[in-house]
């Protein structure tokens, strides 16, 4: 290996902080190896829900400005709302029959103040025909074109008409046949209008009109154009400014999720190495999980996945039984011990229950555990774990003020694992 490679082979991105030995993968302290893989802490319980919500709801509408017209659900470039009573209020443009030569249907885009400034405003394009009427090119009688473009139907009981109304256009120009094509758009589809636009004067000759065709549809593609790369360039900046926050967001979310839920060891990892460890634990919570130290979460956890049940307080003793005892903790050297923590475990129903202590000594009162099927794992406050097994608490010795001095066996938390512990007591 020549020098330049070993030196990219060192400082490679990523290769300062995981190592590979075979199929034994480190991150840090991190080994995600199947077999050496462990918990850390419940950081991985806790991440789909920190984070489901808000990816789910990070979104942002790219839709272009020409896909926008191709897509029936966009009036002009609005989104309709798909819960909107009535979605017609989004079709802002309407045709109208006018006066014209006779055989000849003339139409324009109607203008009075329900559409005029909107046409204007959001359809700048159409003024490069101003001035123009279009002439209808079909077999359509005038009663069939207006019952096709201009209205829905006729009511004649109530003596009036419902005005057909689109929410969107685009004219294309046809050289050869010195023609248009009109595509109208509204909620339900497209339709297409062959025509040709000629000036309002009747006195002005057609070839007068015709003439102005190349100038009108190239100024009537450069207003398009104009307002395509506006939107466009809008879209963009609103869609970089909300990603932007999104991230800042997102980044400082996960800082919170590291601060609050990971241990030091966790918190070394970059986001990509740690996903990579949370998508090994998953898959392998119950391995992962018996390697892990022995916590109260670790333990409850480890439990709940061989489905044991949380009980309610008294939940171990007897209908006709309301006995409890008051308990204090020593180990083997008779020295009295503060204990933060107790689970008494049903192996066989498989239940549980906690008890809460103190940083101190403290009595505390527990349900009698004579005749149960009953373990007890306790965790003392330097983090050791103590544990008296179901022949321990079963000859647990109680007097008569319902007192009794516990004597626990003892493991460092340095040298056990939720598994062993398990397999100690059988549970």
């Amino acid at each position: 290996m020549s020098r330049h490679w070993l030196l990219l082979f060192i400082f490679s991105p990523g290769l300062l902080f995981s190592q590979s030995k075979g199929n034994n993968t480190t991150y840090g302290k991190i080994n995600v190896n199947k077999k050496e893989l462990k918990i850390y802490s419940q950081a991985y319980i806790h991440y789909p829900q920190v984070f489901r919500d808000f990816d789910r709801k990070a979104k942002f509408d790219t839709t272009s400005f020409e896909e926008r017209f191709l897509d029936t659900t966009f009036a002009n470039t609005i989104k309709i709302d798909s819960d909107y009573r009535d979605s017609r209020v989004y079709e802002t443009l309407a045709l109208n029959t006018r006066e014209g030569l006779k055989e000849e249907i003339w139409f324009v885009f109607k203008k009075n103040d329900g559409y005029a400034s909107l046409l204007t405003r959001k359809n700048p394009e159409i003024n490069a025909f101003i001035g123009m009427a279009w002439i209808y090119k079909g077999a359509l009688t005038v009663k069939g074109f207006e019952e096709k473009f201009i209205y829905y139907k006729r009511k004649y009981f109530l003596k009036r008409k419902i005005r057909r109304q689109w929410t969107d256009f685009r004219i294309y120009y046809n050289n050869s046949t010195q023609s248009f094509t009109l595509q109208l758009k509204n909620i339900n589809g497209f339709i297409e209008i062959e025509a040709y636009p000629r000036y309002n004067a009747i006195s002005r000759d057609i070839k007068e009109s015709q003439e102005r065709y190349v100038k009108n549809n190239a100024k009537y593609l450069k207003y398009l154009k104009r307002r395509k790369t506006k939107f466009d360039k809008n879209v963009t900046k609103r869609k970089n400014i909300f990603y932007k926050s999104i991230k800042e967001y997102d980044d400082n979310l996960w800082k919170s999720f590291q601060k609050n839920y990971m241990t030091e060891e966790e918190r070394e990892l970059s986001r990509d190495e740690w996903l990579v460890y949370y998508d090994k634990v998953i898959a392998n919570e119950r391995k992962a999980m018996g390697n892990a130290s022995p916590s109260l979460g670790n333990i409850i956890r480890s439990i709940r996945i061989d489905d044991y049940k949380i009980l309610a307080p008294n939940a171990f003793r007897s209908p006709n039984d309301s006995t409890t005892i008051k308990t204090l903790y020593q180990n083997k050297k008779e020295e009295k011990l503060a204990i933060t923590n107790i689970l008494m475990i049903d192996v066989e129903a498989k239940r549980y229950k906690k008890y809460v202590g103190s940083k101190g000594i403290k009595v505390i009162k527990i349900d009698d555990p004579e005749n149960t099927n009953n373990v007890m794992v306790v965790w003392l406050r330097n983090g050791n774990i103590g544990f008296l097994t179901q022949t321990d608490l079963r000859n647990l010795i109680v007097n008569k003020n319902g007192q009794v001095l516990i004597t626990l066996n003892i493991i460092n938390k340095k040298f056990a694992s939720v598994q062993t512990l398990r397999d100690q007591l059988n549970f």
